[in-house]
């Protein structure tokens, strides 16, 4: 972090509220006088993440995730801790005054990202050759505009020898090439990867380039519509999202995005002027990619096209996405076109008219469940109806409950209101166990090095007479945090909470420091005799940890006269430990 002044990044943590932060990224509700949240961090279905106004921390009492505003930042967008206190720099308007880096561009990285984009470059300027010109030509049939070629970098990938000799000109290296999937070994040695093909760049959610979805150009129909790159150390196309680094800033904007099946699905929504739709680059959709999605914090319509494998797709996005607790609609789509082939007949209006029909996850669920099972077939009927109660619980109002409730009735003979009445008890106890955290009741040296270390966070002088008088925490993770404590003290007289969170790299003893704060009975100002009290008691323990030692030394051995002076080694330590007792009293 030496290119952020210590300055810049206190100022920051001063003027950013954690509340405003999160807000970005999660619904939050007031709870008294702090607020909670469902947790992004694992499965979490109740709010189980706690964020405090006052300390200006979050913690989850489930999965434990906790921190300060910038540890959030980082873990949600998964950008390193300078590249957060940045984004959170840029989020309040904080004027940070350096040059940060790339997000997620390393110096092992770039010379990937550097070849790419000169390869998107070769293909911009191929479509404008006489060679190209078929391809441009396809691209006019499609009414795709200048400026939709320019904003998504499409281009022409021309022959293979062509290609071929930009990079032996450019003097790529044969490693390189084959690192980003632009060469391969073939039969009759190294060939280009993509030749005679419409070429759209794909790029990973930073915006930096990571490979090609390609379309064909010829009707022969041997040859593979779509090529994409294959998998690489920078494109895994499960952790991918196609058009998510542009219409991020647009779908916060308009509160939606709309999730389609392909690039061409996308640049069909582009070319009626709709600008937040994405592609999972293949119907099935991962949890990587859920979680980038979850991250725009807005709902999401679902435009998968209308066939039977559309709908498949759109069923298994959607069970996915309930069990991570997304705000989805279904664009219902009774045509067998997709988004491209609306826009080709209807124009724009066609796909404006498209997507205002939408209906409920239920309502979707309903229709496909029947079309999948037959409830004249008894096991098919109990599938139909667990799948439709989970689906109900999930996302439908007591009103809508009972709509649903009621069709399923008349369609099944099955009374779901019933069950749900029994659970609704069950549900309640179990969202309140969940949210108990209960902690292992803690032994008497335990509970003193707890304390001790409080105090430690509290006094510099605190820290200096424990170093001097005890030298270490039996407890490892106490003996980690004081660590960090002792550097700051060494050139600071106080502690900021804040600053120590974003310090410490490992993510139990953070955990463990949130766990401290938390705590209601912590003392929150120094206390001279309760420091000295754990003290004592830490050193009461040490001597009878070295009895208990003893005692099972004289049993283990036969030397009588080892055994004498193990004896008054215990009697001078019995003595030491009472003294203490004496002092305590």
């Amino acid at each position: 972090m030496s290119w952020i002044k210590e300055e810049d990044m206190r100022a920051i943590r001063q003027q950013a509220d954690i509340v405003d932060i999160l807000s970005h990224y999660l619904s939050l509700t007031k709870k008294g006088k702090n607020y909670v949240a469902v947790c992004p961090f694992h499965d979490d279905h109740d709010p189980s993440l706690s964020i405090s106004v006052d300390k200006q921390i979050y913690k989850c009492f489930v999965c434990g995730a906790g921190g300060n505003v910038f540890t959030f930042v980082q873990r949600i967008e998964n950008i390193s801790f300078p590249e957060a206190v940045c984004k959170v720099a840029q989020m309040i308007g904080y004027p940070l005054q350096i040059e940060a880096p790339a997000p997620k561009e390393d110096a092992r990285e770039k010379p990937y990202y550097d070849v790419l984009q000169s390869y998107i470059q070769f293909c911009s300027y191929e479509l404008q050759s006489e060679e190209g010109f078929p391809c441009m030509e396809y691209i006019r049939s499609r009414h795709l505009n200048e400026d939709i070629l320019r904003r998504f970098e499409i281009g022409y990938a021309p022959d293979d020898a062509r290609s071929l000799n930009f990079f032996q000109a450019k003097k790529y290296s044969q490693d390189l090439l084959l690192k980003t999937g632009l060469i391969h070994q073939g039969d009759k040695g190294i060939r280009a990867t993509f030749f005679d093909r419409l070429m759209i760049p794909i790029h990973d959610d930073q915006g930096n380039p990571v490979g090609f979805t390609a379309r064909r150009l010829s009707r022969n129909a041997d040859v593979p519509k779509y090529i994409n790159t294959s998998q690489t150390e920078i494109y895994e196309k499960g952790n991918l999202i196609f058009n998510y680094h542009r219409a991020k800033s647009f779908a916060r904007k308009n509160q939606r995005v709309i999730l389609v099946e392909g690039a061409m699905d996308v640049l069909a929504f582009e070319k009626a002027d709709i600008h937040e739709s994405i592609a999972c680059l293949g119907t099935a959709c991962t949890k990587a990619q859920l979680l980038l999605i979850k991250a725009l914090k807005v709902p999401v319509t679902v435009c998968y096209d209308g066939d039977r494998a559309g709908q498949d797709a759109t069923y298994k996005f959607c069970s996915m996405a309930l069990d991570m607790n997304l705000d989805i609609q279904i664009v219902k789509n009774p045509s067998q076109m997709d988004p491209d082939e609306i826009y080709e007949s209807s124009g724009g209006k066609g796909l404006l008219d498209l997507i205002k029909k939408t209906i409920s996850p239920a309502e979707f669920y309903l229709d496909y469940l029947t079309k999948k099972y037959d409830l004249e077939n008894y096991e098919d009927k109990r599938k139909f109806i667990d799948i439709m109660a989970d689906c109900i619980k999930k996302t439908c109002t007591d009103l809508e409950k009972a709509n649903y409730y009621a069709k399923i009735r008349v369609m099944t003979g099955f009374d779901l209101s019933l069950s749900d009445q029994k659970k609704i008890p069950s549900a309640q106890a179990q969202k309140k166990r969940q949210v108990v955290f209960l902690q292992n009741p803690k032994n008497g040296r335990d509970l003193a090095e707890r304390n001790c270390l409080n105090m430690i966070l509290l006094s510099k002088d605190a820290a200096l007479r424990f170093k001097e008088d005890i030298g270490f925490f039996k407890n490892e993770l106490c003996n980690q945090l004081s660590y960090y404590c002792y550097d700051i003290y060494r050139h600071r007289d106080r502690i900021d909470f804040d600053e120590l969170i974003s310090r410490i790299e490992e993510e139990n003893v953070r955990n463990f420091l949130l766990d401290l704060l938390s705590d209601s009975f912590r003392s929150t100002e120094y206390d001279e005799k309760l420091f000295l009290d754990c003290i004592d008691k830490i050193k009461e323990c040490a001597f009878q940890e070295q009895i208990d030692q003893i005692n099972q030394r004289i049993k283990e051995t036969v030397d009588s006269i080892e055994k004498l002076e193990l004896a008054q080694k215990k009697k001078e330590l019995i003595i030491k430990k009472n003294d203490l007792r004496r002092k305590e009293g």
